[in-house]
């Protein structure tokens, strides 16, 4: 999901890259699949995954930690979303805002692909504030 959400900030600056037209039409239906669904939708589906999948210790270690770091980028990609609505809009809107939410979804892009491969793998990640707030929240009884 959170890579889905970063594409979706890359498209706030569509115009630099014509790369991202050419995964339009895989992006584009998922997200409008999403965007229909209803607004209580996330805090649901994100309660069952904590506690039916991270907070239960039957799953293995791995598994969880995963599924929680999936679920802290989501969430710490919405709150720099939300917090970048605060801006004035000249700035928001702007040349800068389009360079900064271009920076924005290359960052959390990179992040995902790279929490990908590291799942894939069989490794655990190395991200400094998101790895150890999943260690956290995964070994907590």
């Amino acid at each position: 999901m959170a890579l889905h959400e970063a594409w979706f900030y890359a498209e706030m600056a569509y115009s630099p890259h014509p790369f991202q037209e050419s995964f339009e039409a895989l992006t584009h239906p998922f997200l409008q699949a999403v965007g229909r669904l209803p607004s209580w939708f996330q805090m649901i589906s994100f309660t069952v995954a904590y506690l039916g999948i991270v907070k239960r210790k039957e799953w293995p270690h791995f598994f969880r930690f995963h599924v929680i770091l999936g679920m802290l980028t989501e969430v710490s990609l919405q709150v720099i979303g939300t917090a970048s609505g605060l801006t004035p809009l000249n700035i928001f809107w702007g040349n800068f805002g389009m360079y900064y939410w271009i920076a924005v979804a290359f960052v959390f892009l990179v992040l995902g692909l790279e929490c990908i491969r590291c799942a894939l793998a069989g490794m655990y990640p190395d991200i400094p504030f998101l790895c150890e707030a999943a260690y956290i929240h995964t070994n907590a009884d």
